[in-house]
């Protein structure tokens, strides 16, 4: 596939992330460019998962053109009047129920999507490569961190891979998913356990009232959350919904174990050290 040339001077981005960061470029369009570094491979992944999405009736943006700007690959997408979550919430904290109900709505369309796919990347391929980055593991401790990642597995379930507010967009036509590059497929716990971490587990956010990454204050984050998981399990048995928030905290911890194996310089050595005994103490 060929990429489109094209420049963005003076465009500033409106989200960032681990991998790239997103620009608007006119009234319609969004760009996702990736960081100096990431290979075409990445950019065209990413065109494949969210036509995959689109075609399975999952609420994303149509992808265009892929681009090349100085070097760097991305992707166009469409996108009409588009704010992410985070704005909105900063702006209306007092929708914090009602986006938590949309939150909700969004995963379960994405988790309840039927799976066409055979050979399709599994959700717990980004933790399983940073294992070997976590040296503290035991042979014990990471023989039982794989078999419980084997054993989510089993589902086949379509998961967005990074579902969290500055991933979100508002619209005229209600909430649309962007960056769809860890599309892929496993436990839905996936997709939980990453907002989850957004809100309360990540560095940005256990430190001061507002978190720095989605300039959200402590109690907008859990009146969103609280009524996302409210909503996310309506109609499941307590005792089920119980199972499944068990499971969630393991996930949440093997998210954590993966960020401070990548990305410890970007937190204390308090964080990383307590992230270290917490995987010690569950998974021994």
């Amino acid at each position: 596939m060929d990429f489109k040339q094209i420049e963005i001077d003076g465009l500033v981005p409106f989200a960032k992330g681990a991998t790239g960061e997103c620009f608007r470029v006119g009234e319609d369009q969004i760009l996702k460019l990736y960081y100096d570094g990431f290979p075409k491979e990445r950019a065209l992944l990413e065109k494949r998962n969210a036509r995959t999405a689109f075609v399975a009736g999952i609420p994303t943006p149509i992808s265009f053109d892929a681009v090349t700007v100085n070097g760097r690959y991305g992707i166009i997408y469409e996108m009409i009047s588009a704010r992410t979550l985070s704005e909105q919430l900063q702006e209306s904290p007092e929708r914090s129920e009602e986006i938590g109900q949309e939150l909700a709505h969004l995963a379960l369309s994405i988790h309840n999507a039927t799976v066409k796919e055979k050979d399709f990347p599994r959700s717990s391929e980004k933790i399983a490569k940073s294992l070997p980055h976590a040296t503290y593991l035991d042979e014990k401790t990471r023989e039982n961190v794989e078999n419980f990642m084997q054993k989510l597995d089993e589902a086949q379930t379509y998961t967005h891979g990074d579902f969290h507010t500055n991933n979100i967009m508002q619209t005229h036509d209600g909430i649309m998913l962007i960056d769809m590059g860890s599309f892929s497929v496993g436990s839905p716990l996936f997709d939980l356990g990453v907002l989850h971490f957004s809100f309360f587990e990540s560095p940005e956010s256990v430190t001061g009232e507002v978190s720095s990454f989605n300039g959200l204050d402590r109690k907008t984050r859990e009146a969103v959350w609280d009524s996302f998981e409210k909503e996310y399990f309506n109609g499941v048995t307590k005792e089920e919904k119980e199972r499944q928030l068990q499971e969630l905290n393991k996930v949440i911890l093997l998210i954590k174990l993966r960020f401070e194996a990548l990305y410890s310089k970007h937190a204390s050595e308090e964080y990383c050290k307590k992230v270290r005994d917490e995987v010690l103490k569950v998974f021994s």
